[in-house]
């Protein structure tokens, strides 16, 4: 729980960043007041930090509350990852350039002098964070927005009820990991090729997911073992010719997967 970590966790940021006051004082370049300290994240949390998020040369990875941009820029060195890292302090952005290009990965990087809130977020598949809990809670909406399946590690804070996929201790540092979930509340019509049809009721908070089949004769089966990670939808249902496992993945309003009785699909109604 948020409230038994240490006092002294609460200090912060892959090098530990700002959240902005104002705008203004981000486009006159001014040099804003800053709501936490910047203190840099030890290199064996960055380096589990990456692990867990499991970043590649495939990866996108932007890094909110970026410091001296040592996550982008570690990624980029060890990984072949590309990269964004925000900062409000123009000194800190300033600063996270230079190391890139000393590293020999500022083709790889881009670093920006800009409020978290006001970073667009939808090119990413890593995103990394260093941040007070609070500001953990007010990005939440925003990321569970992202594409499903998109990794999220942060180092020292976690967001409340959504359930990390990972928690690991590096140092005494907590370092946690999501994956961001499909939205799959709501009604699916589920069609098994040589069965018949039925209905999915979903109830979902975050990455919790329950869920009801209800058939064409309006007999309704709790369905067991309901689970959502990244853009994958998994069930079970206990039904008169046996127990069938259902597992699908999430594109948009349609699902398509296998299961013990064939592969199936579901549309959104």
């Amino acid at each position: 729980m948020l409230h038994s970590l240490p006092l002294l966790r609460l200090a912060r940021t892959a090098c530990f960043t700002a959240v902005a006051l104002t705008a203004s004082a981000i486009q006159a370049q001014e040099r804003p007041s800053l709501d936490v300290p910047y203190i840099k994240t030890p290199e064996a949390v960055v380096d589990r930090m990456l692990e867990l998020g499991e970043v590649g040369p495939d990866d996108y990875l932007i890094d909110l509350g970026s410091g001296d941009g040592r996550i982008p820029i570690a990624a980029a060195v060890k990984h072949g990852t590309r990269g964004l890292g925000v900062d409000l302090d123009p000194e800190r952005t300033k600063e996270a350039r230079e190391l890139a290009d000393a590293a020999g990965v500022s083709d790889r990087l881009e670093f920006r002098t800009e409020n978290l809130f006001d970073t667009d977020l939808s090119k990413a598949t890593v995103i990394s964070m260093y941040l007070f809990p609070e500001i953990n809670l007010r990005l939440r909406p925003l990321l569970q927005k992202l594409k499903p399946g998109t990794r999220i590690v942060s180092h020292a804070f976690h967001m409340d009820e959504w359930t990390p996929e990972r928690h690991d201790v590096v140092d005494g540092r907590d370092v946690f990991l999501w994956r961001v979930p499909a939205q799959v509340d709501g009604l699916w019509r589920v069609t098994v090729p040589g069965h018949r049809d039925f209905v999915l009721r979903v109830w979902q908070q975050l990455d919790r997911v329950q869920a009801t089949a209800i058939t064409v004769d309006e007999h309704s089966i709790p369905a067991m073992e309901t689970s959502v990670a990244g853009p994958e939808l998994r069930f079970t249902l206990n039904t008169v010719d046996g127990r069938h496992t259902y597992t699908g993945t999430v594109e948009g309003g349609r699902i398509t997967g296998t299961s013990s009785v064939g592969e199936w699909s579901a549309e959104k109604m």
